[in-house]
Order: structure tokens, then sequence, then C-alpha cells
């Protein structure tokens, strides 16, 4: 029987913590595959491959499978960034 190279449990196996006040760049070993929102206030997400999404198009508690290169949150909000 041969032994998994991915021996990962789930399909996000490490999370960021992104609070108010704080630019995120997800890059290198730190790229974003998903994200939570858990306050939507004053929060842009900009996507991997282009686009933005703000407080007008995402609602908190909801998983979205979105690739993340970028978390802005001004003086409030907060985001989970989901990594592989």
């Amino acid at each position: 029987m041969a032994i998994p190279d991915n021996l990962a449990l789930g399909d996000y196996n490490k999370v960021t913590r992104v609070a108010s006040s704080t630019t995120f760049h997800a890059t290198g070993s730190n790229s974003g595959a998903g994200f939570i929102v858990e306050n939507a206030t004053n929060v842009v997400i900009h996507c991997a491959s282009g686009g933005t999404l703000d407080t007008d198009q995402i609602t908190t508690k909801t998983l979205y499978p979105i690739g993340v290169r970028k978390v802005v949150i001004g003086a409030t909000g907060v985001v989970h960034v989901l990594h592989r």
C-alpha cells in the first residue's frame, strides 16, 4: 500500500485572522484559497486573478472558496483567510 503524498485532513488546513486596520498580502506560502468574513464593515477582498469584493458583495459567516491576493480592512472588520 502506497503512502499518500498529501496528508492534509481537509480542504483548508490553516487560517489567518485579519483584524481591523490591517492589510494582509496572501502571497507565497500565505496564498489564500478562500475566506470567511466575520465583520464585513470596511472590508475589501482582492481576488487572486483580479477584481475586488467589498462590503456590498459579501455576507458574514459564509465560506467563499475564492482565491485571495490581498485583504484590506479599515477601522472595523474581520476576515479569516483560509489556506490549503
